[in-house]
């Protein structure tokens, strides 16, 4: 259980069994421009923001559903609505010049401006080593989504938690 973070060309589909393979030429193959973290809590804080920007009639559907539930009663502190928290499995962030931009700032600050207030099962509570274990892989998907906008090619970043 917990915050599983995938990107990849888009239409890209990942044979888990080979990118997890104890044969490490196959694995190796397989995980070429694939990117997987897990519970880097900074980086979903920061996708989140991406995808609000890039969803924005959801996120205004996602209010007007919870300013309903609260006026007619339905919603209660045992609903577990976890929204707040975010996209999850199914949605997808596309790695854009501008998104690429924002996540250069976001990595050089070490995320200082993503801080995870909430999701004890993305890893909040060790977020700050996880900005340093995954920085040099951050640096490279970055450097992985540059070059695949510059071929004309999408990246799609999602997760599941």
């Amino acid at each position: 259980m917990g915050l599983d973070q995938y990107a990849q060309l888009r239409n890209r589909k990942v044979d888990w069994k080979k990118f997890y393979s104890d044969n490490e030429e196959e694995s190796q193959a397989e995980q070429k421009g694939v990117f997987v973290w897990r519970k880097h809590a900074r980086l979903q804080v920061f996708m989140n923001e991406q995808w609000r920007k890039q969803n924005s009639h959801k996120v205004k559907e996602q209010q007007r559903k919870a300013e309903k539930d609260i006026k007619s009663k339905k919603s209660t502190f045992m609903d577990f609505d976890l929204s707040h928290l975010g996209f999850n499995a199914g949605e997808k962030v596309y790695m854009t010049e501008e998104v690429c931009d924002n996540l250069e700032k976001a990595i050089s600050s070490n995320y200082a401006e993503y801080f995870a207030s909430d999701g004890f099962f993305w890893g909040q509570q060790f977020q700050e080593h996880s900005v340093k274990e995954y920085e040099e892989q951050d640096l490279a998907f970055l450097n992985f989504c540059r070059q695949a906008i510059k071929d004309k090619k999408v990246v799609e970043y999602e997760c599941s938690w």
